[in-house]
């Protein structure tokens, strides 16, 4: 696995109830994808996420999880959306069977 602790995201959005939303440009530099994959596989349902409420010594803070195929980033953000630190691994097992499944699905078509 391959992981990078490079900055790349600054900031996230956060809305009026609370939700964190991660806009599409941020998204794409965040998992290392051209915004036109992003678009298509956003559109497929094939990027999942997950946030996590400090506890603890962590209480005020909240770590965000973007997973797509063998890519994750992964970022610890304070409440207004600031972000502490950010992570994106890549794991190249888990990526070449996400690819063959779906090169065999559309080779099928």
């Amino acid at each position: 696995m391959l992981t990078l602790t490079n900055r790349r995201v600054i900031r996230v959005e956060r809305d009026p109830e609370g939700d964190f939303s991660v806009p599409a440009p941020t998204m794409s530099s965040a998992l290392r994808l051209p915004p036109a994959e992003l678009k298509n596989r956003l559109s497929r349902g094939e990027v999942k996420s997950q946030v996590e409420v400090g506890q603890g010594e962590h209480v005020g803070t909240f770590r965000l999880t973007l997973r797509c195929g063998g890519r994750c980033w992964t970022a610890t953000v304070f409440a207004d959306g600031t972000v502490i630190d950010e992570v994106f691994s890549f794991d190249r097992e888990r990526l070449a069977n996400w690819r063959r499944r779906h090169l065999d699905a559309s080779q099928r078509r």
